[in-house]
């Protein structure tokens, strides 16, 4: 009985030992904040759909969100998992928009529609170059087709391909916050104009009303 007393003793202060050093090698721990539910891309993250999980904070990377306050005016960057450790990376600003506006973006040449002057909060022109059928044939036109757009983003200068596959472009992605007709608008020139490019509007003349007729060459060379 002595002996088997000593011995229980001997294994309770063994595996009160090893928790001790499990403790000591574990360290502090934290809080981080993990998602209950698959959340959709750009969805607001709300708080019933976090739970907060103890880890150690040697096995947190800084990166990892542990403060609910850091949510507030971000939404999903992308389509988050169930039972994702949500981190900084995972959330962007919502979009800046008015009722009624929408956000989209399109691509624009580097060096003549963006040469890095245009950035966000700026107020911009859209043109573009297109074709249009006239009795005696076709006719290169230009137009301004959206008036003081505002600029929301400005992305990073990418490669695109052109419609020769020989040819490759520097574009930039650029998104805009506008109404629903200028979105409309802004799609369909997109995709049926030869070349969009932007033109940046000086401080205080956003509010020009000019009106600007399309400008044509004459069939023929007429």
């Amino acid at each position: 009985m002595i002996l088997a007393a000593i011995g229980a003793v001997a294994v309770f202060v063994s595996v009160v030992s090893y928790v001790g050093s499990v403790r000591a090698e574990v360290g502090i721990r934290t809080s981080v904040l993990k998602l209950r539910q698959p959340v959709p891309a750009y969805t607001t993250v709300t708080p019933e759909m976090l739970e907060r999980i103890e880890v150690p904070r040697k096995w947190t990377p800084p990166t990892m969100i542990s403060d609910l306050r850091q949510l507030a005016g971000q939404v999903a960057a992308t389509d988050l998992p169930q039972g994702a450790y949500l981190e900084r990376g995972m959330l962007i600003p919502a979009p800046d928009l008015k009722p009624g506006q929408r956000e989209i973006a399109i691509m624009i040449d580097a060096e003549t529609g963006v040469a890095g002057k245009v950035k966000p909060g700026m107020r911009v022109d859209i043109f573009a170059t297109f074709q249009r059928q006239v009795r005696d044939g076709q006719v290169a036109c230009a137009s301004r087709v959206i008036r003081a757009a505002r600029v929301i983003q400005v992305g990073e200068q990418t490669r695109q391909r052109g419609q020769n596959p020989a040819d490759v472009e520097e574009v930039v992605p650029v998104t805009f916050a506008l109404s629903l007709e200028d979105t409309q608008n802004l799609t369909y020139i997109e995709s049926n104009s030869a070349k969009v490019r932007l033109a940046l509007i000086g401080p205080g003349q956003a509010d020009e009303a000019v009106q600007l007729a399309p400008l044509c060459t004459n069939p023929k060379g007429r």
